[in-house]
């Protein structure tokens, strides 16, 4: 071991034995100060002095502790889910003021070690939020337009309003097939904002006409209201630098179904729900999610999302006659996916899995709402194949698995979100478990671009099954996103 390594390890070992002598001193905090906040919609003085209070109220302690309590308090501000950056540092208070002060509170006669007038300075970077938004999307299957308003810390609580209404139509046919608007309600409680009250209304109007996954004596309509009340938890994990969230509660979906294009002759499976149907459930959802971006196309790192619904009751509140619509089945997702640069970004693998199942609950068996069934098919699900047209159309099982490597494409920068992408994928939906004998399975080529301001997806696939059951859709698929803010 040569001389400058044995000063080095000298001088460490001394730095750590500072430090940990420095741990004990006594620390005063006299005052904090928070700088950089949102001037057009600053947070309330009440939602701070409810963070800062378990600091402020106990000024005087170690430095180790005033440092673990000002980290919490730093953990709790990003919470808040308004700022991108939010540092801590810790300064000597050197006016005149705090000094007298301390004089008065620990007089000389006791052998007390003088406690270090200290100030915290708190600065935040506030995130750019945009109020309004515009999206319009066209594909070969089908074209949306949609607008959302955001209201964002308008109250200063740190409350999120957000208001979201959206139309999907048949290019060049002039029919709606669905209209919805949702509005969203999260609000922080002030002392912890890692703990979020929720609550969800949708509204959807649906017109099934002229779908590639129905009979043409099944089409219908459809009316659908949701209302959820629960609570959200976040975490922020520094292993993995990113922030798990966990939702419970509870939601009630109110569905109405009428419109039968051939009433004699619809199926058993759909025309069993003609009129009101009401569904109260419990819902938990897990999401951890600690991918990386270019733009938003996923260049590292996994997501890992977890969604059990257990139904509490079900019932046609219009209806006299008796069915086994009371009964309880428990339905579960769950998903994850991951994905691995290799020279410097030059090539992305990723890999996707998807495995969901309705879990019946007792005997007869629960009646399940054609809505609350699993579906596959389309660019956004399993490429190849039409839009949820995989498998028995609707079913109480499904598994979807993933492969992609994805290219930077000559010319442009290692790490710009348009990619070239050679993919297969594989599942289907089915109705006994625990998995199928066969899969609809495809394999194809993507050019994909993603970001904020757009996202495009063309597709050449060549399906490698031949069921039946499955509604192929051979050569090329698109899809193309535009947003304004």
């Amino acid at each position: 071991m040569t001389a400058s390594v044995i000063e080095d390890e000298l001088k460490k070992q001394s730095q750590l034995a500072y430090v940990n002598h420095s741990a004990t001193k006594p620390i005063f905090l006299t005052s904090i100060a928070v700088d950089g906040d949102n001037k057009l919609s600053p947070v309330s003085n009440a939602l701070f002095e409810s963070i800062l209070d378990p600091v402020l109220s106990q000024p005087l302690q170690t430095l180790e502790h005033t440092l673990e309590s000002l980290d919490e308090v730093r953990e709790k501000i990003m919470y808040t889910g308004l700022f991108q950056e939010v540092t801590v540092s810790l300064d000597n208070d050197v006016s005149a003021a705090s000094v007298d002060k301390l004089k008065k509170s620990f007089p000389e006669d006791y052998a007390l070690e003088y406690p270090l007038p200290s100030i915290a300075k708190i600065n935040l970077k506030p995130l750019e939020y945009h109020k309004y938004s515009v999206t319009s999307c066209t594909s070969d299957t089908f074209s949306s337009l949609g607008g959302r308003i955001s209201f964002i810390n308008s109250l200063g609580r740190a409350e999120s309003l957000v208001v979201q209404g959206d139309a999907r139509y048949t290019p060049f046919e002039g029919k709606i097939d669905e209209q919805s608007v949702n509005t969203k309600l999260l609000l922080p409680l002030q002392k912890n904002p890692s703990l979020k009250a929720v609550l969800d209304l949708t509204y959807a109007k649906l017109d099934f006409s002229n779908q590639p996954f129905l009979d043409t004596a099944d089409e219908h309509k459809q009316n659908q209201y949701s209302l959820s009340l629960g609570v959200q938890k976040h975490w922020i994990s520094k292993r993995t630098e990113a922030a798990p969230s966990l939702f419970t509660g509870v939601t009630m979906v109110a569905r109405n179904v009428y419109g039968f294009k051939e009433p004699n002759a619809v199926s058993d499976s759909i025309k069993q729900f003609n009129g009101t149907f009401v569904k109260n459930s419990f819902i938990t959802q897990f999401l951890h999610d600690s991918r990386k971006f270019f733009g938003l196309f996923p260049a590292s790192g996994s997501k890992f999302a977890i969604k059990n619904e257990y139904v509490l009751a079900q019932n046609f509140p219009n209806r006299k006659e008796a069915v086994p619509q009371d009964k309880n089945f428990d339905k579960l997702g769950i998903s994850y996916e991951k994905h691995v640069p290799f020279f410097k970004s030059l090539i992305v693998n990723s890999m996707s899995f998807a495995y969901g199942g309705i879990f019946q609950i007792g005997e007869p068996p629960a009646v399940v709402h054609t809505m609350d069934k699993f579906y596959l098919g389309g660019l956004a699900t399993l490429k190849g194949f039409e839009r949820n047209s995989i498998g028995e159309h609707g079913g109480h099982f499904y598994c979807k698995l993933a492969l992609a490597s994805s290219f930077k494409i000559p010319n442009t920068p290692a790490n710009s979100p348009l990619r070239m992408q050679f993919f297969l994928n594989a599942g289907d939906v089915f109705n006994k478990g625990p998995l199928p004998q066969s899969l609809a399975s495809s394999s194809g080529i993507s050019l994909i671009y993603k970001t904020a301001l757009a996202n495009m997806d063309l597709t050449y696939a060549v399906p490698l099954s031949n069921r039946i059951t499955d509604g192929h859709k051979p050569g090329f698929s698109f899809g193309v996103a535009l947003s304004l803010y």
